[in-house]
């Protein structure tokens, strides 16, 4: 128990950093946790409707905002 739970706090300590450093790798935790999503209901023999948002299908939205915090910001230099 003691050897997992040092291991998870380490993972958390990890992951705590490769945030600060670059926000993109919340992007790519969220595309693969929506490629999992996707893998898991594309198995099923049930049909499932579920919002985008539900989903994490939205993986664009941060994306864009973050574009266009980027240009507002180059356009303020200029």
């Amino acid at each position: 128990m003691i050897i997992k739970a040092t291991g998870e706090a380490r993972a958390a300590e990890l992951l705590g950093e490769s945030l600060a450093k670059s926000p993109a790798f919340l992007d790519l935790r969220r595309v693969e946790a929506a490629r999992d999503i996707a893998t898991t209901l594309s198995k099923s023999r049930n049909k499932v409707y579920l919002e985008a948002d539900t989903l994490l299908l939205n993986l664009t939205a941060p994306m864009n905002s973050n574009l266009e915090m980027r240009t507002r910001e180059a356009e303020k230099k200029n």
